[in-house]
């Protein structure tokens, strides 16, 4: 069996009172970089009040840094801080070794999981444009030093460099705007005929494409790894009067501009009547704090307040009674009056329920349509 390729992590922290959020943050990113196959061997943590404009770290942590990857050898630096053109441009140069920052290794795990024309073209794009001023410093470096004279031959090397990644930008763009009038207007349609959303969201792992399941009687694939879901799912519940979307889930710390680029996926979140936000209620306490505070941020982020919002502690069947009944009681403090049901999607547990409270929060609820450009 051949070995992983070895990654080295490393966080500039800056909240000096931070003494476990940073772990588990950083436990996430090496979780994510071992579904790409790598294998995390060594984690450099530095606390500084800010990142440096140059390096990230301070000068005397690169330099323990590349030590480091002089005796590792690793494949990939990556960092969890998000790294400015100028940081990796940097970053590179003085360790000898490819580096990048958990913004691209989620992209590359949506590369790695897409299976249909959407996922990809918006992958694609949110990759060009996260890559797009990198390409820019590294073309300037290596075709303006040609220049000779006003537009020299260095010149327009660079530029050919720089608007052949504007120009695929450009193409892609337009086919996503094209899939999203597309995808406003059936979104209008289900609405104007008295339809109402229900979109599945919430953290990865944390079952949502299980819930779905259970509740449609399909079987559409379910793994523990994530993004098993980028391409949005669809049913129909109660009689066909509920569209039931299974969403992609969310991510620790997700970047904004990512939830943008999967923009025809977030019209299933910003136009429905409920959002079920499905909770791991087995998964470990603090680590479950954090999903759930985080999912609501992105929710809200989204235009979803409490009252839009029903929490779905999954996973009861893990748990015994009084474990169970301890967590959800916790738990309830954090997600901000929202109303919450208990449910194993496995089981079957509570299900009836479910359905039942979904029901009773869609009574009377009013729809936005959307504006088709």
């Amino acid at each position: 069996m051949a070995r992983r390729p070895k990654v080295i992590t490393v966080m500039v922290k800056t909240n000096p009172h931070d003494h476990h959020l940073y772990k588990i943050q950083m436990g996430e990113l090496e979780n994510l970089l071992q579904t790409l196959g790598y294998a995390p061997v060594y984690r450099m943590i530095q606390v500084r009040t800010k990142p440096t404009v140059n390096y990230v770290l301070g000068r005397g942590k690169v330099e323990e840094l590349r030590e480091k990857v002089r005796q590792i050898d690793p494949a990939l630096v990556v960092f969890y801080n998000t790294l400015t053109s100028k940081q990796k441009w940097n970053l590179e140069g003085a360790l000898g070794v490819e580096v990048v920052d958990r913004y691209e290794v989620t992209l590359r795990i949506f590369r790695e999981a897409a299976s249909d024309v959407i996922s990809k073209l918006q992958i694609d794009l949110a990759a060009l444009s996260k890559a797009l001023p990198y390409i820019k410093l590294a073309a300037a470096k290596k075709f303006l030093r040609m220049r000779a004279g006003f537009l020299g031959g260095g010149e327009y090397a660079y530029h050919r460099a720089v608007n052949a990644v504007q120009r695929r930008m450009k193409i892609l763009r337009r086919k996503i705007e094209r899939l999203e009038r597309q995808k406003l207007e059936r979104v209008r349609k289900r609405l104007e005929s008295g339809g109402k959303i229900v979109v599945i969201s919430g953290y990865y792992n944390a079952g949502k494409t299980s819930l779905f399941n259970a509740l449609t009687g399909l079987d559409k694939p379910v793994s523990p790894q994530p993004f098993t879901t980028l391409s949005s799912k669809y049913a129909g519940l109660m009689d066909g009067q509920v569209y039931l979307v299974d969403t992609i889930g969310f991510v620790l710390d997700l970047d904004p501009r990512l939830i943008h680029s999967f923009r025809l996926n977030v019209i299933d979140m910003q136009y429905s009547q409920l959002a079920l936000m499905v909770v791991d209620v087995a998964d470990n306490p603090e680590v479950a704090e954090v999903k759930i505070s985080e999912s609501l941020r992105l929710l809200r982020e989204l235009g979803k307040g409490p009252e839009d919002i029903l929490v779905v502690f999954n996973k009861a069947d893990l748990l015994d009674d009084s474990t169970l009944r301890t967590r959800v009681r916790d738990y309830v403090s954090l997600i901000e009056e929202a109303p919450h049901i208990t449910v194993s999607a496995k089981t079957g547990l509570g299900l009836k329920r479910l359905v039942g409270k979904i029901a009773e929060q869609l009574e009377g609820r009013g729809v936005v349509l959307p504006e088709v450009p």
